[in-house]
């Protein structure tokens, strides 16, 4: 981390993606704390004007503004894999601090580990590294991306090293109890709804072992549901004996469509999402296609999905 790049500017945006995760805003808030002790001018953005009304137990969710100020100097994005996420151009200096195995590397310092299991991860392991205090607002921020991303600690990839940190940052203060009950509780009428639907409506193809949920601006517009209410369904759908991956294909109200993808591990997700413009994880990735006539792209993203299968 170029901790001097840091020190010499004056207005510090601190950016997480579009429709931002618990990872990505817990991110966010956790260095808006750090910061803070600085006496810097500090900004937390998101270019969405909506934010997932879950994640308002955050430390600063207050703070977060969709309006970008004029006279930053530096940004600093969270669990963004490419500059798009961003949602913004600027021509300024950037630190990219993330743990997508897609990352493109965009930024002027890069801070990226593939291994973690969360950004929040990453962040830890850089304030421990550095001697820097993580008190019970970072630890909060921090525990919730960790208890998120690892989805509750049931990922594969949880170590060791994910318990420990677990259990340093509840030590430091973190709120396992409030984490749990506004992450996994709290669930608004019309997430129930939508997982009713999308549940009854699914196909299953090739033998079962893809799972197909096709989203129409109507049907978010009849709910009321939220695009990560919709998501919710994926990871119950792998839960089926048979599925080994299971896909989304959402209407985007701005036009095209955006496509969600999760695996068990035996199709690459990333991989295949890279190849029309996204990225991920191996077992979680996305795009957006801007195209109107998305028909083609999503029998090809099919193609290439069973023939992992075989």
């Amino acid at each position: 981390m170029p901790s001097a790049l840091i020190d010499s500017s004056n207005h510090i945006v601190l950016i997480a993606h579009k429709n931002p995760d618990a990872d990505s805003l817990g991110s966010a808030c956790a260095f808006y704390s750090h910061l803070l002790r600085s006496q810097k001018k500090i900004t937390l953005f998101c270019v969405s004007d909506e934010l997932n009304p879950n994640l308002a137990f955050l430390p600063w969710f207050d703070k977060i503004t969709d309006r970008f100020p004029e006279d930053a100097d530096l940004l600093i994005s969270f669990d963004c894999g490419s500059y798009g996420r961003l949602g913004i151009e600027k021509e300024l200096p950037l630190i990219n601090i993330d743990h997508h195995v897609s990352n493109d590397f965009y930024g002027t310092h890069n801070l990226v580990d593939s291994s973690a299991i969360s950004t929040t991860e990453v962040i830890y392991d850089y304030f421990v590294a550095n001697g820097i205090k993580i008190n019970g607002k970072i630890a909060l921020s921090l525990y919730a991306g960790l208890l998120d991303d690892s989805k509750c600690f049931s990922a594969p990839e949880c170590s060791t090293k994910t318990f420990a940190m677990a259990q340093a940052l509840l030590e430091l203060g973190a709120d396992h109890a409030m984490c749990i009950e506004w992450l996994y509780r709290r669930r608004s009428l019309a997430s129930l709804r939508i997982r009713g639907i999308l549940l009854k409506q699914m196909k299953l193809l090739s033998d079962a072992r893809l799972a197909v949920f096709e989203v129409s601006l109507p049907l978010l517009e009849e709910t009321g549901a939220t695009i990560s209410e919709c998501k919710r369904v994926l990871d119950e759908a792998l839960g089926m004996r048979s599925v080994q991956a299971a896909i989304m294909v959402l209407e985007h109200p701005q036009g095209g469509i955006k496509l969600s993808l999760r695996t068990d591990g035996a199709v690459d997700a990333a991989k295949i999402m890279m190849s029309f413009g996204g990225g991920g994880h191996v077992k979680r990735a996305g795009t957006r296609i801007k195209q109107e006539n998305c028909d083609e792209f999503v029998k090809n993203i099919m193609v290439m999905i069973t023939k992992e299968f075989m």
